[in-house]
């Protein structure tokens, strides 16, 4: 059991919104949770997305430089890298291995700090 005190919050809704609202709550009896669990999880969610690291940009970077490439983020799901790797050319690979190897020798550097 997590231990700290619960603050209290409210959101709003629009009218239209109750029929999700309320399944909400259905879904949240049938899985054994609080609704403002569901709702916490899914903020931590949204800001680990969206927070800075995230792998989301603006439509203007391809605009600006057509050989743009975004890259996932360092600590992005192995999943994202595989499919991303896979559609590589040997030299965007090459490029990326060596970006990987100056990461290792920093992250010793680091580690033996």
């Amino acid at each position: 059991m997590k231990v700290g005190k619960n603050i209290v919050g409210s959101f709003s809704y629009k009218e239209d919104k109750e029929d999700i609202i309320r399944e909400l709550n259905v879904i949240a009896a049938r899985e054994g949770k609080h609704r403002s669990e569901i709702i916490v999880s899914l903020i931590e969610e949204y800001v680990r997305s969206h927070s800075s690291g995230n792998d989301s940009f603006k439509l203007d970077n391809w605009q600006e430089d057509p050989d743009f490439k975004a890259v996932p983020t360092i600590l992005a799901p192995t999943q994202k890298w595989y499919s991303y790797l896979n559609d590589c050319d040997k030299d965007d690979l090459t490029k990326i291995a060596i970006s990987a190897k100056n990461i290792l020798k920093q992250i010793e550097y680091y580690r033996k700090k």
